[in-house]
């Protein structure tokens, strides 16, 4: 297992193993429905507060969100038995992860790993990694220079490992003289723009690649409302071509509706993300398909 460093303070952090595989074909997605919709699923998932940026455990059986239910954005876990039932009951992780400022947009990873965006240090938003060990959490380590940027709002990391064996950081980066692009960092060194069709003049915000980095996924403006992002998403041959052309996920963005924050599951089965379509505050929905 190969070890990742990430700018100058995450050095020899493995955030992934070795992954760099072809995945299956698929089938059409699903039509979207509430999370809250899977056999014996919690009530409580979705409240009338903000429920999303969300993302699922590798193995599919863990569900971490933020939620602003008590006030600040805290990230929350819900759990199931397995992949076809619904999630239990929401928990608040204590600290060191949840602080009093905002904590929010989690990533799990490979081996009780979690990527998440915080204001502890700086109130723009950056990135940082926890790991969970015998005694709980990890104090967070904040990400260095080459992924967080002063003044900059640096949110919703994924990682996936290229055909050449190195470690791939894709996230998104946003202030109020940019709606927000997308950025990537090869082996932890600087950040550049994501190439081919993802970035636009519009946002591009919250990306999610899958495992075997051929896929992308992202909410952007660039053919709606500044405050409604649709879904989107590239395809490409290789980790070393350059995206393809941005296409609009049809079923999963609805019109006039807030869809934003995609996350596709580590076998590719399965996406989750952020919805207002319900109206209110935005809640957690799933489509899924078939291989």
């Amino acid at each position: 297992m190969r070890k990742f460093s990430v700018g100058l303070i995450i050095g020899g952090a493995c955030l992934i193993a070795s992954t760099a595989m072809a995945m299956p074909s698929f089938g059409d997605w699903t039509a979207p429905q509430n999370i809250e919709a899977l056999p014996n699923s919690s009530t409580d998932i979705n409240v009338p507060a903000v429920d999303g940026c969300s993302s699922l455990s590798p193995d599919g059986l863990t569900l971490a969100f933020n939620s602003n239910r008590t006030g600040n954005f805290d990230i929350y876990f819900a759990r199931r038995l397995s992949p076809s039932d619904g999630f239990g009951p929401p928990e608040r992780l204590p600290a060191p992860v949840n602080g009093p400022t905002t904590d929010s947009c989690p990533t799990l990873l490979q081996g009780k790993q979690m990527i998440f965006t915080s204001f502890r240090d700086d109130q723009a938003g950056d990135l940082y990694l926890t790991r969970l060990g015998p005694k709980g959490w990890s104090s967070p380590q904040r990400f260095g220079p080459n992924i967080n940027q002063p003044g900059i709002q640096d949110e919703v990391a994924s990682v996936y490992e290229d055909d050449q064996g190195r470690q791939v950081m894709v996230w998104s980066r946003r202030n109020g003289a940019n709606p927000g692009d997308i950025f990537q960092s090869v082996d932890g060194g600087p950040a550049t723009l994501v190439s081919g069709g993802i970035n636009s003049s519009a946002a591009d915000n919250r990306p999610s690649v899958t495992h075997d980095g051929k896929t992308i996924f992202w909410d952007s403006t660039r053919n709606s409302d500044p405050a409604d992002p649709d879904i989107w998403f590239a395809t490409r041959s290789s980790t070393s071509a350059t995206w393809g052309t941005a296409e609009r996920l049809g079923n999963s963005s609805a019109a006039g509706s807030f869809d934003g924050r995609p996350f596709v599951s580590w076998d590719g089965t399965t996406l989750i993300f952020s919805s207002s379509r319900s109206g209110g505050a935005p809640d957690i929905y799933i489509s899924t398909r078939s291989r």
